[in-house]
């Protein structure tokens, strides 16, 4: 899960067009248009198939649970985004409906994202 997740990152780092699409996105999803769209959707889709695998992976024990900490933390901070938020919906029913409860669980407790230098309000 660590090389897929690698990859993951690895495409934002090494494609700009990819990144200025994503951070657009976590932020705006309803400014997204066309191949835009696509591109920040299928890079959701990644990210939350990853994540619904490492889900079932501590479910049947076979993640450390203080790794799965670390992935649920990382989950959880990015359900803060608004655009995450606006684009969970419209792709939620292609997840298994126990993946899709715990994300919704979650996000009824994301916080204002500060992935990025985001303002935190409790400051």
């Amino acid at each position: 899960m660590s090389d897929a997740f690698n990859r993951w990152v690895q495409q934002l780092a090494v494609h700009p067009h990819l990144t200025e699409v994503f951070y657009r996105g976590i932020h705006d999803f309803q400014s997204l248009e066309g191949v835009d769209l696509v591109r920040f959707s299928t890079l959701m889709t990644q990210a939350f198939r990853n994540s619904e695998e490492n889900f079932y992976l501590q479910l049947e024990g076979h993640l450390d649970p203080r790794v799965w900490r670390g992935w649920e933390k990382t989950i959880h901070d990015f359900l803060g985004y608004p655009g995450v938020q606006a684009w969970w919906p419209t792709r939620s029913h292609l997840y298994s409906e126990e993946f899709a409860k715990f994300i919704n669980q979650l996000q009824q407790t994301a916080k204002p994202p500060r992935w990025y230098r985001e303002p935190n309000p409790d400051q």
